[in-house]
């Protein structure tokens, strides 16, 4: 019984140190603020998966995996469909919204120089970024504090 005070008189006190949203002070999204998080968000997905990627060409005598299975990564998030294709130019991955809606770029991808220009480039590197009109245009993502 006196677990399920201490228990109960610990949630109370949580619950009670939120601040209303009303006294939060947000900033203003504006479109530009939209794009940097939706190629941060998008590129540390790619950046991840191409990182994956090199392990495992690495691992298997230089033989480039065929899909995000022979990762063991799932194509599918609760936010993204990610994709890793291969050609004769190399391993190139992709993340795309599932919902577009309120994001700047639809998807983003990026091809192996990605991991090379972000330790040469203190964090930064370039992705291909698809705005919600069709255009692809190129992104600068990243930072050094990633």
């Amino acid at each position: 019984m006196r677990l399920l005070l201490v228990f109960l008189a610990v949630g109370v006190l949580a619950c009670s140190r939120k601040t209303p949203a009303a006294e939060r002070e947000e900033r203003p999204r504006t479109a530009a603020d939209s794009a940097e998080v939706d190629a941060t968000y998008l590129g540390r997905e790619i950046y991840q998966l191409l990182d994956q990627a090199s392990d495992y060409r690495g691992s298997h005598r230089g033989r480039a995996p065929r899909s995000l299975r022979d990762l063991g990564v799932d194509s599918l998030t609760a936010d993204l469909a990610r994709a890793l294709t291969t050609s004769s130019g190399g391993l190139r991955a992709s993340a795309t919204f599932r919902d577009p809606a309120g994001h700047q770029f639809v998807s983003c991808s990026g091809e192996l120089r990605v991991l090379e220009d972000a330790v040469l480039g203190d964090g930064r590197y370039v992705l291909d970024c698809t705005m919600r009109d069709g255009v692809t245009i190129p992104v600068q993502a990243g930072s050094s504090l990633e």
